[in-house]
């Protein structure tokens, strides 16, 4: 039996009309808007002998911590002071970190601008995995960020030590 040109004519008409109901929801949906996220600054330290805890045959002080204001960030295209959000953090070792290191931050300040922001006043390790720093609304400009490095020690070889610290913002529904 064959196909007749009437008998297909009906599903590509059907076809043509779910492809046009589903269109404009689907274009709907893109037209959503990200948050945006802003850090400058950065850190780093220079460790010598000034930095023997007792002088000549002792150790290394073990613990280093930036400036308060070492990094600024800023969260922004929020739709609103109530659009919620969540700053995450991990860091992206390439070859060139100490196994001994470890690398922690805090926010020392609540920034400037419309909502709010929450946690993250105490250190939180900073690992090769998100983990969640802080929470917030809104935009928010000059959040100020600390970084503390533990595990320096006269046993780490001398080298040139570094790690990225890569910060994600995840819009809260």
């Amino acid at each position: 039996m064959g196909w007749s040109r009437s008998s297909t004519t009906p599903l590509i008409i059907i076809l043509g009309r779910i492809f046009f109901l589903t269109v404009p929801f689907l274009l709907f949906l893109t037209k959503a808007k990200s948050i945006d996220i802003s850090a400058t600054g950065g850190w780093s330290e220079i460790v010598n002998e000034t930095d023997l805890a007792s002088g000549a045959g002792s150790d290394l002080v073990a613990t280093y911590e930036s400036p308060v204001n070492a990094t600024s960030m800023s969260i922004s295209n929020t739709l609103d002071e109530n659009d919620n959000w969540r700053l995450d953090v991990r860091r992206v070792d390439s070859g060139g970190w100490h196994g001994n290191f470890t690398l922690s931050v805090r926010r020392t300040s609540d920034g400037n601008g419309e909502g709010s922001v929450s946690g993250g006043l105490s250190y939180i390790e900073i690992t090769t995995m998100d983990s969640q720093f802080f929470s917030g609304a809104g935009n928010r400009t000059a959040i100020d960020l600390q970084y503390k490095l533990t595990g320096m020690s006269v046993s780490v070889s001398p080298s040139n030590y570094s790690t990225t610290i890569v910060f994600t913002v995840v819009d809260i529904p």
